[in-house]
């Protein structure tokens, strides 16, 4: 069912912020964002001759004002970054419908492992890599959508989209705890030798 991956990752992120993160201004927005994801996935508005979810608009302006907080060689690379997931992304869904043999598999979870393993090579942050992905795979749903708009209607923002981006954080922080897993035992080791007994 279209929608179930992204519902149940926002719910599990809005129950971690609220009830696990330290109570902190951006615990609350990041609370808050989520909730309205989750409220304006099911409201539409027309642009033009194109139909756009709200929430989608949502984190679209949201991203891109938190991209451009950056300046200088930062913002080149993430532009760069930014539009090659786009393409990607765009080109991915393009080539499922003409050719859709090669799609052996869910098409949500084939473009969420191609967008990580592109996000994985081009940064190595976790905020940095979620941004450049979430930007990325807004541009790319948008060219997406006006490269079928005479074929068939198209919402920008469907929640086969945000299907597509949730699977693509929730693999995101896996690797990030796989690759910081050294770290995690080292300071799990340390506090065990700190209150073991004499």
């Amino acid at each position: 069912m279209e929608g179930s991956y992204f519902y149940w990752c926002s719910w599990v992120c809005w129950i971690w912020a609220t009830f696990l993160m330290k109570k902190t201004k951006r615990r609350t927005f990041f609370a808050a964002s989520v909730l309205l994801l989750i409220i304006f996935s099911t409201y539409r508005m027309v642009m033009g001759t194109f139909s756009v979810t709200l929430s989608f608009l949502f984190l679209l302006f949201v991203s891109l004002y938190v991209v451009s907080q950056n300046s200088g060689w930062k913002f080149g690379y993430m532009f760069v970054s930014t539009m090659t997931i786009a393409f990607l992304y765009a080109a991915f869904r393009l080539l499922a419908i003409v050719d859709p043999v090669w799609v052996w598999m869910d098409e949500r979870w084939m473009i969420a492992i191609v967008i990580v393993v592109i996000s994985l090579m081009l940064h190595h942050d976790l905020a940095v890599r979620m941004l450049s992905m979430i930007v990325g795979s807004c541009q790319g749903d948008i060219v997406y959508a006006a490269a079928v708009k005479g074929v068939f209607p198209y919402t920008i923002g469907s929640l086969s989209f945000f299907d597509v981006l949730s699977l693509s954080c929730a693999c995101l922080v896996g690797w990030s705890v796989l690759e910081n897993m050294p770290v995690y035992a080292d300071v799990i080791q340390k506090q065990m030798r700190r209150n073991k007994p004499l």
